[in-house]
């Protein structure tokens, strides 16, 4: 398919780092999209498995994709960073090489950043699936800019890889990801983009979110909760930010949790609050894919492009 124009309206910025087994079906769900006007900019982040050599096959099957590789392992934010500088379209929409966007994301969110053009990013609602992609639950997101704004200080309200950004509402010297604050560097993003416009998430599922033992959120909890700490203190210091009476309660609650629980209880206990899984399905994934782990994510080396 060599028919994509010269200056798509919307680029797919997605950062890869061992994406193998799952990087097809990643990029196979952009590329299927019912909003076809699109450039896919993927870049590799020093992957030591076979995932540039996937994503050279869709390159040389699909003009739309555009596909570079870091010198070595430079972390999502600066990947991300080099992303945009290279994207061409107008609108910078997220994705991850492990995640499923569902046919009408680009499309639905598009048409809503048409018809309101103060809004800054837009999100929407998200279904949770395990290793085999099957559906665990769902991940709820507040909707209205009030909302969301009302939101941010206790919690991450736009899930990274759907959001949507218009960037005709930035300054051109705009600096968007902060490498000093992985993993969270999207909840940093967020808080600043405040400044420019509207937050919104649509009401609709627009992404298959994938959700194992061996992905980037389980890692390390208590490092995350540190940059997330870091964070809420410079959106209140620095970005401009006013956390309601309510939000700075939940916000010391979570901080007295985080500090009582086990390291490996911090993020079953969020999946459990957050309503994302049953206790029996978080069972069932400590005993399922730790027995198997490292070896939890499948090999796929065989993909067609549809066109």
């Amino acid at each position: 398919m060599r028919n994509a124009r010269n200056k798509p309206l919307i680029s797919v910025v997605i950062p890869v780092f061992n994406g193998n087994g799952y990087l097809p079906a990643a990029i196979q769900s952009i590329l299927a999209q019912t909003y076809r006007h699109i450039e896919v900019i993927a870049i590799d982040d020093g992957s030591t498995d076979n995932s540039f050599e996937i994503l050279k096959r869709f390159a040389k099957l699909d003009s739309r994709v555009r596909v570079f590789r870091n010198p070595k392992n430079l972390n999502i934010a600066n990947t991300l960073n080099r992303g945009i500088k290279l994207a061409k379209g107008q609108y910078i929409a997220r994705m991850d090489a492990d995640d499923v966007a569902l046919p009408h994301r680009l499309a639905k969110q598009l048409h809503y950043l048409l018809l309101h053009p103060d809004t800054v990013i837009v999100g929407g609602q998200v279904k949770t699936i395990d290793i085999d992609g099957k559906i665990l639950g769902r991940k709820l997101f507040p909707k209205s800019n009030k909302q969301i704004r009302e939101a941010l200080y206790t919690s991450n309200p736009i899930q990274h890889p759907t959001a949507m950004i218009n960037r005709a509402l930035l300054p051109k010297n705009f600096i968007w990801y902060n490498s000093a604050f992985p993993p969270a560097e999207d909840y940093d993003l967020f808080f600043r983009l405040g400044k420019y416009g509207s937050y919104h998430n649509l009401s609709c599922f627009v992404l298959q979110y994938r959700q194992y033992i061996g992905s980037a959120t389980f890692k390390n909890p208590i490092k995350t909760f540190a940059a997330t700490k870091k964070i809420r203190h410079l959106a209140i210091t620095k970005y401009g930010y006013l956390p309601s009476l309510k939000s700075k309660f939940i916000h010391s609650l979570q901080v007295s949790l985080i500090a009582l629980l086990p390291d490996f209880l911090i993020y079953p206990t969020y999946v459990l609050v957050r309503g994302i899984r049953s206790p029996l399905q978080l069972l069932a994934d400590y005993l399922g894919e730790m027995k198997f782990f490292p070896n939890v994510i499948p090999k796929s080396d065989n993909f067609t492009v549809q066109p």
